[in-house]
C-alpha cells in the first residue's frame, strides 16, 4: 500500500452491553468444571477440573487443547460451573430489587393499569424521537408508582413488601409473616415479567431477560 492511499475506516455508532444467557454461557464454554482437584499424582491436569487442557496453558512448551498455541498465544478460554441451586449475581441485586418491588409475584406484570402502561410507553418512545434517549428520571417515576400497588391491577394478586439486605438476602412480608425468598423463586418471579413490561424498567428485552440476573 502507497503512503498516500488513506486506510478505510469506521465510525462506531454505538456501544451496547448485553447479559449473557445460560445458553449463551454454555455455548462459548469449552469445558464444563466439575471437579475443584487441579492436578493428578503424576502432575498432569485433571479432567474437567480447575487446570483442564482446554481452559489454557501455563506451561512454557505446552499446547492449548483448545487453541493449539503455547502459553505466549493462548488467551484462555472459558469455562463454566452447573451450579446446584441459583445464585443471585450480587451486581445486580438493585436491579432485581427495584423488579421486586415493581412487578407481581403471580403474573409477572408491572403494577399499572393499563392506561399507566400506554401513557409511560408513548413518553418513552417520544424521548428516543426527540433526544434519542430516555431519561433516568422517567425510569425512577414509572418505578415509584408501580411500587405504591397494593395489588395487581392485571390478575388482583396482592403485592406486599419486599425487603433487601445487602448483598443478596430479599424478604417479602405476607399475612402469614415475612418470607425469605430463595434465589429459586426469584428466577421463577423474574422469568413471569413479559418483554413489553421490561422496557418500561429501560430494559431492552432483545438484550436481556432479568432471570438471567440469578446464575444457573
Amino acid at each position: 500500500m502507497k503512503m498516500s492511499e488513506e486506510i478505510p475506516h469506521k465510525i462506531i455508532d454505538h456501544i451496547r452491553f448485553e447479559v449473557l444467557s445460560p445458553q449463551m454461557i454454555r455455548r462459548i464454554s469449552v469445558v464444563e468444571v466439575q471437579t475443584a482437584d487441579t492436578y493428578d499424582e503424576s502432575g498432569m491436569p485433571v479432567t474437567s477440573g480447575l487446570m483442564d487442557g482446554r481452559l489454557g496453558t501455563l506451561e512454557p512448551r505446552q499446547r492449548c487443547q483448545t487453541c493449539g498455541n503455547t502459553a505466549v498465544r493462548c488467551p484462555g478460554h472459558f469455562g463454566h460451573i452447573e451450579l446446584a441451586t441459583p445464585v443471585i449475581h450480587v451486581e445486580f441485586a438493585g436491579v432485581i430489587y427495584d423488579l421486586l418491588r415493581s412487578t407481581c409475584r403471580s403474573c409477572g406484570h408491572i403494577l399499572l393499569s393499563s392506561e399507566a402502561i400506554e401513557k409511560y410507553k408513548r413518553k418513552i418512545e417520544h424521548y428516543k424521537e426527540t433526544l434519542g434517549r430516555v431519561p433516568d428520571e422517567l425510569y425512577k417515576i414509572i418505578m415509584k408508582e408501580a411500587e405504591k400497588s397494593r395489588e395487581c391491577p392485571h390478575c388482583g394478586f396482592p403485592h406486599n413488601k419486599i425487603r433487601f439486605e445487602k448483598p443478596t438476602t430479599f424478604y417479602e412480608y405476607t399475612e402469614e409473616g415475612v418470607e425469605k425468598l430463595t434465589p429459586s423463586i426469584i428466577r421463577e418471579w423474574l422469568e413471569r415479567i413479559p418483554d413489553d413490561d421490561l422496557v418500561l424498567f429501560g430494559i431492552d428485552p432483545t438484550a436481556m431477560r432479568p432471570e438471567w440476573m440469578v446464575l444457573e
